[in-house]
């Protein structure tokens, strides 16, 4: 490939998809650091991401049950009329029951 057909890295992160990926990935760190600031700070420390849903949902993934259910009550706190909270499966879970 010649030296003309090389593009750099900061030429493919603003083009097309690429870019598109790297400013919702900005939004979601940014929500994600919005929401963990309105958070008590041990449970805080236990949120892996937030988003928003189709329907406007807040959407959080924290990385235990026992975080996910003392978060779910301070949707009021966060200001969401909806809140979905997650839980990230550990290394080596199935989602499916019976499974490991």
């Amino acid at each position: 490939m010649s030296a003309r057909g090389l593009r750099s890295l900061a030429e493919l992160l603003n083009a097309g998809g690429l870019k598109d990926l790297a400013t919702e990935a900005e939004r979601r760190r940014g929500l994600t650091e919005r929401v963990r600031a309105l958070l008590p700070s041990e449970e805080a420390a236990h949120l892996v991401s937030a988003t928003t849903g189709a329907g406007g949902e807040l959407v959080l993934v924290m990385d235990a049950s026992v975080w996910a259910a003392r978060v779910r009550y301070r949707a009021g706190r966060l200001g969401a009329e909806r809140l979905r909270v997650k839980v990230l499966p550990r290394p080596g879970q199935s989602d499916k029951p019976g499974t490991s």
